[in-house]
């Protein structure tokens, strides 16, 4: 026997007689972390040679932190995860990328606007309303950190068609699995460790007349059902683009699929997504044929739900329709509660400081005023706590950031960015509706794959003819087909 093979099989024994004395002396977790060593080490140094792995590993985790949080309850704040993963990367491009990056592409307003963002969240440290450094830290996170790490990389890194495809292929996969998941949910039930989960207080949102509001592997069924929306609206949109008929076909099966799967997870609010998404695509398209063909659909879709009980005694659409319902008792509640907000807020421009607010102002200030108000949506949750300024200065720069990506979809000449940059605006201009009702932008994953998306309708503007970048001094619109033709 070769003196190679005998010592790796000594390796070998020596590895499996470590793993089970950690086994039998500490239990499965320890020694599983002891065989994760070697894979986290190959896994860094991929990361370190080629810092796409690095947001790769930022958009499964924003995927896969419900389904650990779940099923792997240790204490560990699996969360922290993205954060390392993104202050590392910065700190990778210092010392060994530097000079071959171009931070050009990152040198644009909406960088600008993350930055001012996130100078304004840092300043609300010294709000006097505030009760807790900590506070300010864990809730600032899903508000400001994220979109400021994570969208100046994304312009750096990710500036090809292929680029794009790799990252849709990935949240079109997770999204598959979130349906598969949740058609589990609804014909099998609940497992033990989601009926844990259940137990713990989530019954009270998610069990209604008896009905389980659908979740999947996402943290909620609020999330699930605006994941599920963006994507409806984004593959009904791609659908329509210049794709081959397999991905026509799989794009209108997942589709629908998307949205049986928005009904089933009985979010009202998330019924925006698909609805205002449509209506801007049909805006976009500038065609007066489709946009009347379309409008006609949408407002059959509005007529059924708003003026007819057709389907009543089916939970579901009975449940959608009462989204629709002003005198809807959850709607009413919400608008006393921001009246109260309004009263509460007078003197306070920059609110009550970040933290204060919801689960974490029950964590942090137990007792307080805010610790105990139910925001419901996103703006109001953020005029709760950076106040009347921060409310018009956060929804002021989604709402200009929409803006300028349309203007740069009307000026792509070839088709495939066109229908690209259509769905990824129509799923945020969705998402940023649904705000109003529930808190998504700052959830995982609907976070983390807007910013994404985000950056590519920036970034398209400087692909050539084969999705290739070119950056020159400034972008070219055409770059739809070979100009050798």
């Amino acid at each position: 026997m070769k003196k190679g093979t005998i010592i790796k099989y000594v390796l070998i024994t020596f590895v499996t007689v470590v793993i089970g004395i950690l086994i039998g002396k500490n239990g499965v977790p320890v020694a599983g972390a002891v065989m994760a060593i070697p894979f986290a080490i190959a896994f860094l140094i991929l990361f370190f040679n080629n810092l796409k792995v690095g947001i790769y590993f930022v958009l499964v985790m924003s995927f896969i932190l419900p389904i650990l949080g779940r099923y792997v309850p240790s204490g560990i704040p699996y969360g922290l995860g993205v954060d390392i993963m993104l202050v590392l990367s910065y700190f990778i491009i210092a010392f060994k990328h530097w000079k071959k990056t171009n931070f050009t592409l990152a040198a644009n307003e909406v960088v600008l606007l993350m930055t001012v963002w996130m100078g304004y969240i840092f300043l609300q440290v010294g709000n006097p309303n505030a009760y807790s450094f900590e506070a300010w830290f864990y809730s600032m996170r899903g508000v400001a950190l994220y979109q400021f790490l994570l969208i100046p990389l994304c312009f750096i890194l990710f500036n090809t068609k292929k680029d794009w495809y790799r990252f849709w292929n990935v949240w079109l996969g997770f999204s598959v699995l979130g349906i598969l998941w949740a058609i589990k949910q609804k014909a099998f039930g609940v497992d033990s460790f989601e009926q844990r989960w259940l137990d713990e207080g989530a019954s009270v949102t998610h069990m209604l007349w008896g009905q389980l509001r659908i979740f999947s592997f996402y943290y909620d069924a609020g999330t699930f059902g605006a994941a599920m929306g963006q994507i409806s609206i984004m593959t009904a949109i791609m659908l329509l683009g210049p794709a081959n008929w397999k991905k026509k076909i799989f794009y209108a099966g997942l589709s629908g699929a998307a949205f049986i799967a928005l009904v089933l997870s009985g979010t009202r609010g998330a019924l925006a997504v698909p609805g205002i998404g449509g209506i801007l695509y049909l805006i976009m398209t500038r065609n007066f044929k489709v946009l009347s063909i379309g409008g006609g659909i949408l407002l059959a879709g509005f007529i059924f739900l708003k003026f007819t009980t057709v389907g009543n005694a089916n939970y579901d659409i009975n449940r959608l329709r009462t989204a629709l319902d002003p005198n809807d008792p959850s709607l009413n509640t919400r608008l006393r509660n921001r009246a109260r907000l309004t009263e509460y807020l007078r003197g306070k421009p920059f609110g009550g400081g970040m933290g204060t607010v919801g689960s974490w102002g029950q964590r942090f200030s137990p007792g307080t005023w805010l610790a105990n108000f139910e925001p419901d949506g996103l703006y109001t949750r953020i005029r709760a706590e950076t106040g009347l300024v921060g409310r018009v200065f956060y929804v002021g720069m989604w709402i200009f950031i929409l803006a300028r990506g349309i203007g740069f979809l009307w000026s792509f000449e070839d088709e495939e960015r066109q229908n690209i940059a259509m769905a990824i605006l129509a799923g945020y201009a969705g998402i940023l509706v649904a705000n109003y009702g529930n808190a998504v932008l700052t959830q995982f994953p609907i976070s983390i794959t807007t910013f994404i998306g985000i950056c590519f309708v920036y970034n398209m503007r400087y692909w050539d003819y084969k999705g290739d970048f070119k950056f020159e001094n400034k972008p070219t619109p055409l770059m739809g087909r070979d100009p050798e033709l």
